[in-house]
């Protein structure tokens, strides 16, 4: 009996990808790694390598603690986000901190929350998730801190406080789910590289779980996406593993 309990821990470790869930407590805890080719956000590349990115969450009752993190493969970017949310229904509501260690110029101290110093930058959001009946979802979130990420342009002592809104159409055809996606920020963002209302990330994600036996399959993400303000075009995969 011990043999084989060992034997689970160390297929979990190795795997970095586990799910367990206790029906007494309604509690669940997840975590996993994915590997980007390269790592694409909200139609901006963040760095130009290919990124090792873990995760892990523990949800209860709706409420979910979490963090992520993304390290670029011979690269300099690095980030780690913490993040805490409440889903009711269809809706959720997100509040992220985003730490970028290594940021040039500002202070690599993880407890230094000085506005003009700070690595940090934190996100207050929204979302309708979608239901079996309707096919979309709404994203719209808000910088809320983080005057050393994302300062005005006329002033970079003040926080221009970027905003982001995202909407997805979601289908599948056969074994493959995909989405649409159209992102666009209303206003000036040094954080999006715009000066005015701007889309930034219109795309395509197909989504496919990679037989590899019987037993194990490996989920794989294609996202095609182009960001009309900067006239980038983009192709990102990622595997989870």
């Amino acid at each position: 009996m011990k043999s084989k309990i060992n034997c689970t821990l160390l297929l979990l470790f190795f795997s970095l990808n586990a799910t367990f869930s206790q029906e007494t407590t309604k509690a669940t805890m997840a975590l996993g790694v994915d590997a980007a080719s390269m790592y694409l956000w909200r139609g901006i590349p963040q760095g130009t390598m290919p990124a090792i990115q873990p995760w892990g969450e523990f949800g209860y009752k709706g409420f979910t603690l979490g963090a992520w993190g993304s390290s670029e493969i011979g690269g300099p970017f690095k980030e780690i986000d913490v993040y805490a949310k409440y889903t009711h229904q269809a809706f959720s509501l997100q509040f992220v901190d985003l730490f970028f260690p290594d940021y040039v110029g500002l202070n690599q101290d993880y407890f230094n929350y000085k506005t003009t110093e700070t690595g940090h930058a934190a996100e207050l959001a929204l979302s309708f998730n979608g239901t079996s009946k309707i096919p979309f979802t709404l994203y719209g979130g808000l910088i809320v801190y983080g005057t050393a990420i994302d300062p005005k342009v006329s002033d970079a002592l003040k926080l221009n406080k970027s905003a982001y809104f995202e909407v997805n159409y979601l289908g599948s055809v056969k074994d493959v789910n995909y989405n649409i996606f159209v992102g666009l920020t209303p206003s000036e963002s040094v954080l999006y590289g715009t000066s005015q209302f701007s889309l930034i990330n219109v795309g395509l994600s197909l989504k496919k779980a990679i037989k590899i036996t019987e037993q194990f399959s490996l989920p794989l993400k294609l996202t095609l996406a182009v960001n009309p303000e900067s006239k980038k075009f983009y192709m990102a995969a990622v595997v989870s593993l």
